[in-house]
């Protein structure tokens, strides 16, 4: 039987800047797990996307995929903020209704639906975040707050959870918001204990 997995996210599930990301291990595991199958898995991560992208783009990139399990790794640009740090780039209460959408649009061709945890590194270097050219900045208390909320959502909606804040230390990222190898071999070995 075929197993497609499509995996929605930010630049930590693109990870073009690693050699090997999460998403990769986790696609040689589900290899190796499922000899007889045939798993189709597809990195549909882009950098800087917020749940306000993946709404918009969700449907349309799953019908042409047709997926037997989603996993999401979005939240941590919703949190962030350009100059002002009461206004976060996605707001608490858009940003549960984005992910209720998300849940909504999944359900309608899968019940298989994983969201991963947050993560951030030492958030000193990220106000503001060197590579941005606007300045967006993160906090870590607002990336535990999202995060906290995104639990509770995936939770109260029968989806799958992984908590992943604290299995990450700082030297496990490479500019205080990208986990490096090491980050992203820690995170694997967390997310593989759920398929």
């Amino acid at each position: 039987m075929d197993k497609t997995f499509c995996v929605f996210g930010d630049s930590v599930v693109q990870a073009a800047y690693v050699k090997v990301s999460w998403v990769d291990l986790i696609k040689g595991y589900l290899e190796e797990k499922y000899k007889d199958d045939f798993i189709n898995l597809f990195n549909l991560g882009i950098g800087g996307n917020t749940t306000d992208d993946v709404v918009a783009r969700l449907k349309n990139e799953s019908l042409a995929r047709i997926p037997t399990s989603f996993i999401f790794g979005i939240g941590v640009n919703d949190s962030g903020f350009f100059k002002e740090p009461l206004k976060p780039i996605v707001e608490k209460e858009r940003f549960v209704n984005n992910l209720e959408k998300i849940i909504r649009i999944s359900k309608k061709l899968t019940k298989d639906i994983i969201f991963i945890g947050l993560v951030l590194g030492d958030d000193s270097l990220l106000q503001p975040f060197p590579e941005s050219s606007q300045g967006k900045s993160y906090t870590a208390e607002r990336v535990k707050e999202y995060d906290g909320l995104l639990k509770k959502t995936a939770e109260v909606n029968g989806c799958k959870y992984i908590y992943l804040f604290d299995k990450l230390n700082f030297r496990d990222f490479q500019d205080g918001l990208h986990p490096n190898d090491n980050g992203h071999n820690k995170m694997f070995e967390e997310i593989k204990k759920y398929f």
